[in-house]
């Protein structure tokens, strides 16, 4: 099953207290393989979708998965390849909805339950229970 959904730019992470902090070098590590995977995946879902966004940063964000600019410009975490690939993909879909509305509305919404199949709130809900490694 192909899950296609952009990240949660309003979901503030849970405490992290259960994550023990991660080494530099794995944050390198997983530093390495968002530049390598995200921004392609990015690409790959706006073109699966009709989105059209600005460039693709990838940043050690611990506060939040991804942020959508206004001018469509997505910042993404390094911490999502600590996700399993459904709800990466739920979070970069979440962002790249941010690029028609730039808002929480209900017609954003309705854009992200429709592209994630009609679970919107179940995979919003399995995100939750992921936090940010501590520092």
């Amino acid at each position: 099953m192909l899950f296609c959904w952009p990240a949660l730019c309003w979901l503030v992470l849970s405490p992290a207290a259960a994550h023990p902090a991660p080494a530099p070098c794995d944050i390198e590590a997983l530093r390495s393989a968002a530049k390598a995977e995200l921004p392609t995946r990015v690409e790959e879902l706006a073109r699966l979708h009709g989105f059209r966004y600005g460039r693709v940063t990838i940043r050690a964000s611990r506060t939040k998965w991804g942020c959508c600019t206004g001018d469509n410009n997505l910042s993404l975490s390094l911490f999502l390849m600590t996700l399993p690939p459904h709800l990466r993909d739920f979070v970069l879909l979440h962002e790249l909805c941010h690029t028609v509305h730039h808002d929480h509305s209900p017609h954003f919404h309705a854009l992200l339950d429709r592209l994630t199949g009609g679970n919107e709130k179940l995979l919003s809900r399995e995100l939750r229970s992921h936090s940010i490694p501590a520092r």
